[in-house]
């Protein structure tokens, strides 16, 4: 299912990443494929797919599995093509989110027991996986609903921010104390 633009797509169209002539040429593709135009399924593909691809190695770890999930993601986004929003959306956010939901489908599989840690090197023990599990259960609920917002949900610092009525900075500034605090890292 594609995301639900409200949700996921925002109405910002700058999503910084792309210069603005590719970011053109991906919103005129988008509404194409939102028609049902195949030829234009090619050119969303070839402006976005090497970012999502990025995005999706990152989060599973295994270049096996984020091909996997960069084909799905294509084929859902093909799939759907009738609910692209035709205008005032982050497209690349927008195929993103997709990905990202594929890339939780796949992480918390059958196939791979909810876990990432068999396809990385030199993978923890069992114990180093619990205490992650206990680390999640010490912090307080607004903590873990924003970094489930944030990392499972794929919702934007802004989305969470109107949600939760907590200034955007003040989101940003948690979320990073408290990935670098279960890091280790020095703040």
């Amino acid at each position: 299912m594609v995301p639900d633009p409200s949700d996921r797509c925002g109405g910002d169209e700058s999503d910084g990443q792309m210069n603005s002539g590719a970011r053109e040429q991906l919103k005129d593709a988008m509404r194409a494929l939102g028609q049902g135009h195949a030829e234009a399924m090619k050119q969303v593909f070839a402006l976005t797919s090497p970012k999502i691809y990025g995005k999706l190695v990152a989060l599973l770890k295994a270049p096996e599995l984020a091909q996997r999930a960069l084909t799905t993601t294509y084929l859902r986004l093909w799939k759907n093509h009738a609910s692209i929003p035709a205008s005032g959306c982050d497209y690349m956010h927008f195929i993103a989110a997709i990905a990202h939901q594929i890339a939780i489908d796949i992480r918390f599989s059958d196939a791979s027991n909810g876990e990432l840690l068999h396809h990385m090197p030199n993978a923890p023990s069992d114990g180093a996986h619990q205490m992650d599990v206990s680390a999640l259960k010490e912090l307080s609920e607004a903590d873990r609903d924003m970094l489930t917002a944030a990392y499972l949900k794929f919702e934007s610092i802004e989305q969470i921010a109107s949600r939760t009525g907590v200034p955007a900075a003040d989101v940003r500034a948690r979320l990073a104390e408290i990935a670098c605090s279960r890091s280790g890292g020095a703040q």
